[in-house]
């Protein structure tokens, strides 16, 4: 079997470090990326639900600030005694429509002392209905006389509220109740983050389906009770990428050619009760279309960069070692077969080289000398 050449042997080693290093190092260099990409968009998705449970606290206590503010007023306190329900709309329906257009309240609700809808200022027919079983916001109020604020279920769904008692003195008049809609603040978060987002109850831990839901309320599956994008939601929900969880957890999931972030944590009412969950998802698609395009075009540097960096590597070790050494090998030869006389050909100015260039001239000197010999004693 041949043995391989000295120039491709080089060649071969030199192609193998040269892969081995360059794929040794963009494997490091992906890596490393790839885990600062994942951390990035980690934080940003905690960042995008603290925007929302933070603008949800913030409209908790803007409710909470009008409840009480409301409770307090005198001509409130003394037609809610009166129990004068149609001048107590009068006097609110300014404040009502000014809170809904700038606050987001989609709710001022007041409740007798035996716990019964007095009057919904936004829906002044709706009244009477007994709420004792179903409100505990508002049974809490009513016997600890103390402002109670947080998200509930009530007949009209979710609701960011507040319910103050009324008291004049010691005694209970009644209770109010401020609420916000929860698709606005959802809406805002979206205007403000990029990020859709929804609200899923569970009828089995609240008793209670939201309307136009598919799921029973003794079921285990979860109804969505408010969202910025429907539909997105109910197909995530349809490939089961949405549950229930009692820790924050974060995913990535694909769904039409889109790659998203997902963020979900529990949903809590105001007494800390778990009642289903918040769901966020953001769009990483373009993030992701262009971490592959800068791997694929690292790539494609890397390649033309390791194909320059052999040629000039093979063409610099030819010129310095191999030919010069291939040009002595051959003029050993020659002196070896009587074929070539006198000093070798110069080439690389390499120690290594010049050494082995002096030794053959000195064989060939010393050669020379004892040929002479050779011959003078012949010829004696």
């Amino acid at each position: 079997m041949p043995s391989m050449t000295l120039d491709r042997s080089l060649a071969l080693v030199t192609a193998i470090l040269l892969a081995t290093i360059l794929g040794l190092g963009g494997y490091i260099v992906v890596d490393g990326t790839r885990r600062q990409l994942e951390a990035a968009k980690s934080d940003e998705m905690q960042a995008t639900a603290l925007l929302l449970t933070s603008s949800m606290a913030q409209s908790a206590s803007l409710s909470a600030t009008h409840a009480d503010r409301i409770a307090r007023d005198p001509l409130v306190l003394d037609l809610m005694k009166k129990g004068d329900r149609e001048r107590l709309t009068s006097l609110l329906k300014p404040t009502y429509d000014a809170l809904a257009s700038e606050a987001g309240v989609n709710m001022l609700h007041f409740h007798t002392t035996d716990i019964k809808s007095f009057l919904r200022v936004q829906d002044p027919k709706n009244f009477g209905q007994d709420l004792s079983t179903i409100r505990p916001m508002i049974l809490a109020a009513n016997r600890s006389h103390i402002l109670q604020k947080g998200l509930e279920v009530g007949l009209a769904g979710l609701s960011l509220r507040a319910v103050a008692p009324m008291l004049e003195g010691e005694t209970l008049v009644g209770t109010v109740e401020v609420g916000v809609d929860l698709k606005t603040l959802l809406e805002i978060a979206k205007s403000a983050s990029g990020a859709d987002y929804a609200l899923f109850l569970s009828p089995a831990m609240t008793g209670i389906t939201p309307k136009d839901s598919a799921v029973k309320a003794d079921g285990a599956g979860l109804a969505i009770e408010s969202a910025t994008d429907t539909a997105l939601f109910q197909k995530l929900y349809d490939r089961r990428a949405i549950g229930l969880s009692r820790e924050p957890t974060s995913a990535m999931v694909e769904l039409d050619d889109h790659r998203y972030g997902t963020f979900a944590q529990p949903l809590l009412d105001y007494s800390g009760r778990m009642i289903g969950t918040i769901f966020i998802v953001r769009d990483f698609s373009s993030i992701e279309s262009g971490f592959l395009r800068s791997i694929a075009t690292a790539a494609i540097i890397a390649a033309v960069g390791g194909i320059v960096v052999f040629s000039i590597v093979t063409v610099a070790l030819r010129a310095m070692l191999i030919r010069p050494l291939g040009d002595l090998a051959d003029h050993a030869e020659a002196l070896a077969s009587g074929k070539a006389e006198g000093a070798a050909p110069e080439g690389s100015g390499h120690g290594d080289l010049r050494r082995l260039r002096q030794a053959i001239d000195s064989l060939s000197a010393g050669r020379v000398c004892v040929d002479s010999k050779v011959d003078g004693g012949g010829a004696a």
